[in-house]
């Protein structure tokens, strides 16, 4: 039975993006990449390994292509068959990312929790200051 999945996300800017996959601690590479499995084949212009890759989508978002279940990485192997869990850790890292980075270009500065983890209720805090 084939595990080809395509997961479509909301993710339209590769800068939050590339730093949202460092921030889940997944490794990938940059270029035109081929996914390949089942038969199906994908184009990804984000590799993460031999498996799975992200995809630019017509509209201008990513989606998620490939297999969790052929990775060989055991960051993207926890997220067979819980492609929720996948777009869930990605979209928080990305809005972790976008936050971040939305307020650093109106030079406030994260000046507490740095990793920003999510805790036990669910929610993220994160600490910005603004120096004069």
């Amino acid at each position: 039975m084939s595990h080809w999945t395509k997961v479509k996300t909301k993710l339209r800017e590769l800068e939050y993006l590339k730093k949202s996959l460092t921030r889940m601690g997944i490794a990938f590479q940059e270029g035109n990449h081929t996914i390949k499995q089942y038969g199906t084949t994908e184009k990804a212009e984000i590799k993460l390994d031999d498996a799975v890759g992200l995809s630019r989508q017509e509209d201008g978002t990513w989606a998620m292509v490939g297999d969790f279940y052929h990775s060989h990485n055991s960051s993207l192997r926890k997220y067979y068959g819980n492609n929720k869990a996948f777009e869930t850790d990605l979209g928080t890292a990305y809005a972790v990312e976008q936050a971040k980075g939305q307020l650093e270009d109106q030079q406030f500065f994260c000046s507490e929790n740095e990793q920003a983890k999510v805790g036990q209720d669910g929610m993220i805090r994160m600490v910005f200051e603004r120096f004069a």
